[in-house]
C-alpha cells in the first residue's frame, strides 16, 4: 500500500491493528504511522505524538527493545523540528520526549555504532551545545573505524573547533576552551601499529588481543576495542592498526603474506608500535619484517584505558524471537489525543 501511494489505507491499517490492543508493537508501525499522518496532512502533533510511542517501544529494555529505531525516529523528529515535546500517554499522564535524551540513549545501547556520536555532532552545532559536542567526539575517538578512521577524526576535529569558535563569537570564552581541552585529551590512542612495505603486493596485518580476540581481514574490529582501521595493497602499502582505548597485556602483532609482484616483489617490511600514541607517555618501537617467513612481534600495554567489553552483534538473521516471550513491558494508557494506542 505504501509504495502504491495509498497512505490513507496505510493510516487505517496500522491503526486498527493497534487498536486491537492484543499484538505486540514495533517502532517501526509508529514510525510509518507518523508519515502516513504526515502524508494525509494530518495535524502535526499527531505526527510527533506518533513517534513519541515509538521512541517508547524502541527503548524498552532487553530483546523487547529496538535501539536501532531511536536513531530513525531522532531524524524524523530532527527533520520536523521537533527536538522537545510532551508525549499524551492517557489518564492525565505525559513524559518528555527530547532528541537529545534519544541520543544518549542510544550511545549508551550501541556503543560500538558511529551514528549516534555523529547525529549529537549535529544536535551540538544546532544547539551550540559544546558538552555534546565534547562527548560525541569523546565516543567518536574511543575507537577505530575500519576504512573511514582517519577521515571521521579530523572531521569531528574540525567541527569542534568550529564549534569553538562560535562560542567565543557568543562571549563563552570560557567554555570554548574547555572544549577544546576535552579535545585534545581525547585524541591520544593506547595502541597505534603500521606495518609498510616494499615492491608492488600485499600483505595482511592480524592483532592478537590480550583477552582472545583478533583483529584481521575478515574481522576488523573486536570487542575489546582494537581495529584494523585500513587494509593497503599494490602501491597503497600500509596497514594500521589501532585500538584507541585497551585492555592492558600482550598484544600479538602476526604478518601475512598475500601476493608479491615476481617484477616488483615485495623485499622488506617495517612494524612501527606506538603506546599511548600522542600522549605524554609515548614509546615507539620498530622492528623488521621478514616479508618471506615472517615472524609475530609481541607487545605489552600498561596503563590501557579500557573498561568495558563491547557488545557482540549477531547478525539479524540468526536471532531467533520466542513466540512464548511476553509481548509488552508497558503498560497500555488510555487512548491519546491522535488517537493512537500507545505502546503496549
Amino acid at each position: 500500500m505504501h509504495k502504491n501511494g495509498l497512505m490513507q489505507e496505510v493510516e487505517a491499517a496500522i491503526r486498527g491493528y493497534l487498536a486491537q490492543g492484543r499484538f505486540r508493537t514495533e517502532p517501526w508501525m509508529y514510525e510509518m504511522l507518523a508519515v502516513a499522518f504526515d502524508h494525509n496532512q494530518a495535524d502535526p502533533k499527531f505526527v510527533t505524538q506518533a513517534l513519541g510511542y515509538a521512541a517508547l517501544v524502541a527503548e524498552r529494555p532487553g530483546d523487547q527493545g529496538a535501539p536501532d529505531s531511536l536513531l530513525t525516529v531522532v531524524d524524523l523528529l530532527a527533520a520536523r523540528d521537533a527536538f522537545e515535546f510532551e508525549l499524551d500517554l492517557g489518564n492525565g499522564r505525559t513524559r518528555t520526549i527530547r532528541v537529545a535524551d534519544l541520543l544518549d540513549r542510544a550511545a549508551e545501547l550501541l556503543p560500538h555504532r558511529p551514528e549516534p556520536h555523529i547525529k549529537s555532532l549535529d544536535l551540538a552545532e544546532r544547539q551550540l551545545d559544546p558538552d555534546r559536542m565534547a562527548r560525541a567526539v569523546e565516543g567518536l575517538f574511543s575507537l577505530g573505524w575500519p576504512g573511514v578512521d582517519e577521515a571521521w577524526r579530523s572531521e569531528a576535529r574540525l567541527r569542534a573547533l568550529a564549534l569553538a569558535k562560535r562560542l567565543r563569537e557568543a562571549n563563552r570564552t570560557e567554555e570554548a576552551e574547555a572544549l577544546i581541552d576535552r579535545v585534545e585529551a581525547a585524541e591520544p590512542r593506547d595502541l597505534y601499529a603500521r606495518l609498510t612495505w616494499d615492491g608492488f603486493g600485499d600483505l595482511d596485518l592480524a592483532v592478537d588481543e590480550p583477552l582472545g580476540a583478533t583483529a584481521e581481514y575478515a574481522t576488523p574490529r573486536t570487542v575489546f576495542g582494537g581495529a584494523l582501521v585500513k587494509n593497503g595493497r599494490g602501491s597503497d602499502a600500509e596497514e594500521i592498526y589501532v585500538c584507541p582505548r585497551g585492555f592492558d597485556g600482550s598484544y600479538t602483532f602476526r604478518v601475512k603474506p598475500i601476493v608479491s609482484d615476481p617484477d616488483r616483489p615485495i623485499t622488506s617490511a617495517t612494524l612501527e608500535v606506538i603506546t599511548h600514541e600522542g600522549s605524554d607517555s609515548e614509546q615507539v618501537q620498530t622492528f623488521a619484517i621478514d616479508p618471506g617467513s615472517p615472524e609475530p612481534v609481541t607487545v605489552t600495554l600498561e596503563g590501557g584505558r579500557r573498561r568495558e567489553v563491547l557488545p557482540f552483534v549477531m547478525p539479524k538473521v540468526m536471532v531467533l524471537e520466542n513466540p512464548d516471550d511476553p509481548l509488552s513491558i508497558i503498560p497500555p494508557p488510555s487512548p491519546t489525543a491522535p488517537g493512537t494506542p500507545s505502546p503496549r
